[in-house]
């Protein structure tokens, strides 16, 4: 542990500021038999059986385990322990790229469909088809994300999540093959149940080895691929527009060329991605548990492989942030789903013909990126998820404006207007980081990053389905879908805020009382590996 903590015992504790609503450091000793909660072997945390049997090396005693928590806003946040830069380094060199390649993917292969609208796969569709590809995609991934979610909670993360971009780099190379509506279908809906594991597999990880500030940069460095994919994808795509085959067409190659890069990223993942901490083979023994001391004031421990009903209980029916949560999701992503696939569409509208589209989408990918490193670097630094959140959708809420007031004659406008769209769409990163930040129990954080995929999905089929054809080349109704929905975002995440804010105050009030009467036998406990949930673990606070 750092040598900055304090223990405070109990003859000490009235030097505790008592006016103060925000407590420090508290320490407590737990044993088993002290806790009135029920916690065997089987329930604790992965990292608290890697301590417990190595303890020579470490703070852990058989049947008695010290714990030091520091509840300060800035231990919170950065943690209490400070991490050898050297072993920080290492566990980037390793983890980062896959999640960085994995999220690149999983972008790229989705956006795809939509790059192909500029290179003649619509002359294959009619009427509401090209929407449809769009919609049954999200409709398979929603169908598919529990049980993806519930095999990433049971079995080794890394052989999860390498077996299905097998799976969808497989399916990806297949749609060179589909010149048809219903072939495409097919495709289209298997795309969506192996991708189902990408994001979730990735939030997960993220948790894993670092402390809260540094999940929200390096969740940042990830999710910074949904730019790159647009830049990859818009290069690739003008690429083999020049491409004018006959019996293979344009399109059909770049799906089989990305399809099998795919596959063989994704027998990679199988080989060298470790499952956790405990398992990484670039880490010696003393390296690991000085990681696991590393994000040990995060409070939302490591990783345990039973299955918990009554955390998932607690997730949908006692947790008073999951809803507004869901629904934020849901507002916020609909117009990623819009314009994720109709982009290249609705830059047509503005005068450009179909070389111009793909060209002008690599400032997207460029803006996506630029959003999402300076709001989670902003993140790192000083935590304000609440009103970092907010500024990007009213961002997003002006380009709205500009698309419905302006004609389509102003080019340059509509198409800025367009951009400006891409900062509400951002904000899933922002989810991602919440997520990770305030959700503690693993089955519990699982299954609520589940939750927001599947409400990203929602979002993906009702967003195209906004854009009509008979709407075109406007698209009206779409736009003011697109402005209502960004604008309910801004006071669903105020109340979000407000929600933590209350809550941490009774808990500093709740841990205020238990100090002044320790001496009569009530001992402040904590449980960073115990793998309980952020509503039982009373000493653990939300980030607003």
């Amino acid at each position: 542990m750092s040598e900055k903590l304090i223990e405070i015992k109990n003859e000490s504790s009235s030097s505790i500021n008592k006016e103060s609503s925000k407590i420090s450091v508290i320490s407590t000793e737990y044993t088993s038999s002290s806790s009135s909660i029920d916690i065997n072997n089987e329930d604790t945390d992965v990292a608290l059986k890697f301590l417990k049997e190595n303890k020579g090396l470490s703070d852990v005693e058989a049947g008695n385990l010290k714990i030091f928590t520091d509840i300060s806003e800035t231990a919170i946040l950065h943690g209490t322990h400070q991490l050898d830069p050297k072993i920080l380094r290492k566990v980037d060199f390793v983890i980062l790229p896959f999640l960085c390649v994995t999220y690149l993917f999983m972008f790229l292969d989705k956006a795809l469909l939509n790059y192909a609208a500029a290179m003649g796969i619509n002359d294959y569709l009619k009427d509401n088809e090209f929407s449809n590809l769009g919609t049954i995609f999200s409709a398979a991934y929603i169908f598919m994300e529990p049980i993806v979610t519930f095999l990433i909670q049971r079995f080794p993360l890394s052989k999860v999540l390498g077996t299905f971009i097998c799976l969808w780099g497989a399916v990806l190379a297949c749609h060179s093959a589909c010149k048809t509506y219903a072939s495409l279908m097919i495709v289209r809906t298997l795309l969506g149940i192996f991708e189902s594991s990408s994001a979730v597999g990735c939030i997960a990880i993220s948790g894993m080895y670092y402390t809260k500030s540094e999940q929200s940069a390096r969740i940042g460095y990830w999710a910074i691929q949904a730019g790159t994919g647009y830049v990859v994808g818009g290069l690739i795509s003008f690429g083999f527009l020049h491409y004018h085959g006959t019996t293979f067409l344009s399109w059909q190659i770049m799906f089989l060329i990305v399809g099998l890069a795919t596959v063989v990223f994704g027998i990679i993942v199988c080989v060298f991605l470790p499952d956790n901490v405990t398992k990484a083979y670039f880490l010696t023994a003393e390296e690991k548990i000085q990681v696991l001391e590393h994000i040990r004031n995060n409070q939302t421990g490591l990783e345990n492989k039973k299955f918990k009903k009554e955390q998932v209980k607690e997730l949908f029916l006692k947790d008073k942030l999951t809803w507004p949560m869901l629904i934020m999701t849901v507002c916020s992503q609909i117009s990623t789903g819009a314009i994720g696939n109709f982009s290249t569409t609705i830059t047509g509208t503005f005068g450009f013909d179909s070389y111009e589209s793909a060209l002008l989408q690599l400032p997207i990918g460029a803006i996506t990126a630029l959003i999402i490193f300076i709001t989670t670097q902003m993140l790192t630094r000083w935590g304000k998820i609440t009103l970092i959140s907010i500024s990007m959708e009213v961002v997003s809420i002006i380009g709205c404006i500009v698309m419905l007031t302006m004609s389509l004659d102003h080019k340059i406008a509509n198409l800025f207007s367009l951009y400006l769209l891409y900062s509400g769409s951002c904000v899933i990163t922002n989810i991602y980081i919440w997520n990770t930040w305030n959700t503690s129990g693993y089955c519990k954080r699982i299954f609520r990053n589940a939750s927001t995929m599947v409400m990203c999905a929602l979002a993906n089929i009702i967003g195209p389905q906004m854009f009509r054809a008979s709407t075109a080349p406007r698209y009206i109704p779409a736009k003011i879908a697109l402005l209502v929905t960004q604008s309910v975002c801004i006071p669903l995440q105020f109340y979000i805020g407000w929600v933590c804010k209350k809550e941490n105050e009774k808990r500093d009030n709740e841990m205020k009382e238990s100090i002044k009467v320790e001496d009569k036998g009530k001992v402040v406990q904590t449980y960073e590996f115990l793998d309980l949930t952020d509503i039982q673990n009373r000493n653990f606070r939300y980030i607003y």
